[in-house]
């Protein structure tokens, strides 16, 4: 994601009020905006998303070769 380009598209979110109260303090304390904060928590979820996703096809993948730590250091060559 680059820094300062956004969609102009607005994204309605439900909060509890928990959250809605934490994020507030965290504004605060921070001098940041809510949509700062929503779109880290959001870029960090996606990522790992795409990571555990990436894990699973290659879990479910029986062709895909598994190598040790040791046999991957050694063709890293380190």
């Amino acid at each position: 994601m680059k820094r300062g380009v956004y969609s102009k598209r607005v994204l309605p979110v439900r909060l509890t009020p928990e959250m809605e109260d934490e994020l507030e303090r965290l504004c605060k304390e921070t001098q940041r905006p809510k949509s700062y904060f929503v779109r880290k928590a959001l870029a960090e979820f996606l990522e790992e998303e795409s990571l555990y996703r990436i894990a699973l096809e290659r879990w479910e993948n029986k062709d895909d070769t598994i190598i040790t730590a040791e046999e991957m250091h050694e063709r890293l060559g380190i």
